[in-house]
């Protein structure tokens, strides 16, 4: 096992999110492995740093193709205030799975940007 796979294990099963972010952290420098970026993502989401959130759920966003990550990201988006960003990476996430609950939420949550888009 690699120590970037041994930081990753760690930091799932870390005491405090301020420890499982430092360790997402150590393990995404070894590798920038997607499944790393998106538990960085949303630990800091969760811990109430959404801005900090942004850059490795993007980065996990465009690394793989499943729906979780921009789902957080588009979370991430609106919680800092970017609307019409949110919106945007919620369609994304749509695109991939269109059942998507938090996307849906933030797309009907936003309609009023709707005539934006057009």
């Amino acid at each position: 096992m690699d120590d970037s796979h041994k930081l990753h294990e760690m930091a799932r099963s870390a005491a405090t999110p301020e420890e499982a972010i430092a360790l997402y952290q150590r393990s995404a420098n070894i590798c920038p492995h997607f499944k790393t970026l998106e538990l960085l993502g949303e630990t800091l989401l969760k811990a109430g740093k959404p801005k900090e959130a942004v850059i490795p759920l993007a980065a996990a966003t465009t690394l793989n193709k499943q729906v979780r990550a921009p789902s957080l990201l588009a979370e991430a988006l609106l919680r800092i205030g970017d609307r019409q960003k949110a919106r945007d990476v919620a369609k994304l996430a749509l695109i991939r799975d269109p059942r998507n609950r938090k996307a849906i939420e933030i797309v009907n949550g936003t309609e009023d940007l709707s005539a934006e888009d057009e």
